[in-house]
């Protein structure tokens, strides 16, 4: 464990978890990711980036891409479906296209409580057939998300495959969430380990998204959806994290339904550090996501 992961672990366990107990306040939440997003690294200099403005029944996104991209990633940001956005993504959007010389499309899907399920999927299948209208081979695209972007991942690519839509080459999944019922039992068992959330904020969280819907509802929980027919996965979780059964359930269900699946876990990391490029496990992370990418690209 490197000395970045152990200060990054106590300044979240200190700051960031703190502001998880007790009653969620939406604003204050965005607040503080959006400053936090305001210390992120620029764009390096060999991405281009182009904000998308919302349009033609599109919400809005933003290319990151190389100048002769190799192939594309549809990336769907975490923040509990009501909190982070394009700015706080970029660094790993950014990272993911240089490294595998890649255009990358990070989508600013709707958020709770504002727009609530199934508006985050809408949009995310939006994207997906607009991208397959530009001609837009799917057997050239991976899809990836962390967290609720995770979830919103796999839920996007079983509402496209019940719509007919093809399905990408393959989906690359940070720490999801796929269970907003929150019934894992790491959510009682890693509950001290966790350094980045208080367990009583998911069952918040995932009421501004519900509003009222069965949190088993399998497009807002896609661990109890159907996953037969979806590409190749790769999952990435922390041995010490609330959200680790949501990836080890969801890993055992997509191997059962007859989907590939392989699950990459590391002790004593954070909720989703694959996306805090600044850490050096994070870039061995998404070292092996662009190889993932390589193997099921056609």
């Amino acid at each position: 464990m490197s000395f970045q992961s152990v200060l990054t672990g106590w300044f979240l366990r200190y700051k960031f978890k703190r502001e998880t107990r007790g009653t969620l306040n939406v604003e204050r939440a965005r607040r503080m990711v959006n400053d936090m997003a305001r210390r992120n690294p620029p764009v390096p200099k060999a991405v281009r980036h182009q904000p998308l403005p919302a349009q033609n029944g599109l919400c809005a996104a933003e290319w990151l891409k190389v100048d002769q991209p190799q192939s594309t990633v549809l990336y769907f940001h975490g923040g509990g479906y009501f909190f982070c956005g394009l700015d706080t993504h970029r660094p790993v959007c950014a990272y993911l296209a240089k490294s595998a010389q890649a255009q990358v499309l990070s989508v600013d899907y709707r958020l709770a409580p504002e727009h609530v399920f199934p508006a985050a999927i809408d949009d995310g299948v939006a994207w997906w057939k607009a991208l397959l209208d530009q001609g837009i081979d799917p057997k050239n695209v991976v899809f990836g998300g962390d967290s609720a972007g995770g979830g919103l991942t796999v839920a996007v690519l079983v509402a496209a495959r019940d719509a007919g839509l093809p399905m990408p080459a393959g989906a690359v999944l940070f720490s999801p969430w796929t269970d907003l019922s929150c019934s894992g039992n790491s959510m009682r068992t890693q509950a001290q380990a966790d350094v980045m959330f208080d367990p009583q904020a998911l069952p918040q969280a995932a009421q501004f998204y519900l509003a009222g819907r069965p949190a088993n509802t399998p497009l807002a929980s896609p661990l109890f959806a159907d996953l037969q027919g979806l590409p190749p996965l790769m999952i990435h979780a922390s041995e010490h994290e609330v959200l680790l059964d949501d990836s080890t359930r969801l890993h055992g269900k997509a191997l059962q339904q007859g989907v590939q699946s392989e699950l990459h876990l590391k002790p004593k990391m954070p909720h989703v550090w694959p996306t805090m490029v600044l850490l050096p496990e994070a870039r061995d992370s998404l070292q092996q996501t662009v190889a993932f990418m390589r193997r099921v690209l056609a």
